[in-house]
């Protein structure tokens, strides 16, 4: 969880609302995002996929 008070990593990632969910890869490169409630199963799935 980040929480930016200037909202530009927002504007960065394209965040337009909340609740927003973004993953990440450890070199910050997107995986994928939901708005809104995210599938928790595929969450998983994508963690486990991108574990280094």
């Amino acid at each position: 969880m980040l929480w930016d008070e200037s909202f530009v990593s927002w504007q960065v990632i394209g965040v337009t609302s909340q609740p927003t969910a973004v993953m990440l890869q450890p070199d910050g490169t997107p995986i994928t995002g939901w708005i809104g409630p995210f599938p928790e199963g595929e969450v998983l799935r994508l963690a486990a996929e991108h574990a280094g």
